[in-house]
């Protein structure tokens, strides 16, 4: 009986292992190929308009109003208290909500920075687009709170990998940074699966930055 009991006790917890690295496999891919395409879209926008103002360096002269054009995108999203990456890490520590608008306000107003000429990173942006996306993504799926961190840190993985090319280096990057000196070894799996994807989306969609081959 003894013997039973141990192999049904063993069997239930293979099955549920396996259904959760079946979960996390498939969501963390679905995060990649979401993040991953719109992560490239950015990187495209953002050569673009580097180009085009190396090309027109007169266009700095207008650095003031492009200030003015992204204060007022900010007002009308109402989203007046950006406290930027840090907000996605108050995020994953379950600390604040992270607000969908960020997305499309760090993509337009990193693109408009740097058309005209001001200094903006394109880490933060990275961090805060992939961050964004995957909270949402979540959010949609009604996972919990610790499955959101999880998501929250795919999609900055993800973000990270299509940008800069280094899936390895995004993967260990998103899990690091939300606290220095410790891992979320629970993450490691679907952020390595999430940067890979997206890695893979942005070779796929010409972003000459990323030299993976899978």
């Amino acid at each position: 009986m003894k013997r039973i009991e141990m192999y049904k006790f063993y069997t239930r917890r293979i099955i549920r292992n396996f259904s959760l690295f079946s979960k996390w496999a498939l969501f963390s891919v679905f995060i990649g190929f979401v993040v991953g395409g719109f992560s490239t879209l950015f990187a495209f926008c953002l050569r673009k308009a580097t180009a085009f103002r190396t090309d027109n360096s007169w266009i700095i002269l207008l650095l003031p109003f492009a200030g003015i054009v992204i204060v007022f995108l900010y007002s009308i999203f109402q989203y007046k208290n950006d406290k930027g990456t840090n907000l996605v890490l108050s995020t994953i520590h379950a600390e604040t909500e992270l607000p969908f608008k960020m997305a499309p306000l760090i993509f337009i107003s990193t693109i408009i920075t740097h058309l005209f000429g001001g200094s903006a990173g394109r880490e933060g942006a990275a961090l805060q687009l992939g961050g964004s996306i995957g909270n949402q993504l979540g959010r949609w799926f009604k996972f919990d709170e610790k499955d959101k961190r999880i998501v929250v840190m795919c999609g900055m993985s993800a973000a990270f990998s299509a940008i800069f090319g280094t899936p390895i280096a995004a993967a260990i990057f998103a899990m690091e940074v939300v606290s220095v000196g410790i891992m979320y070894y629970a993450a490691l799996v679907p952020c390595v699966f999430a940067s890979l994807v997206a890695s893979k989306v942005a070779v796929n969609m010409g972003n000459k930055t990323v030299t993976i081959n899978l």
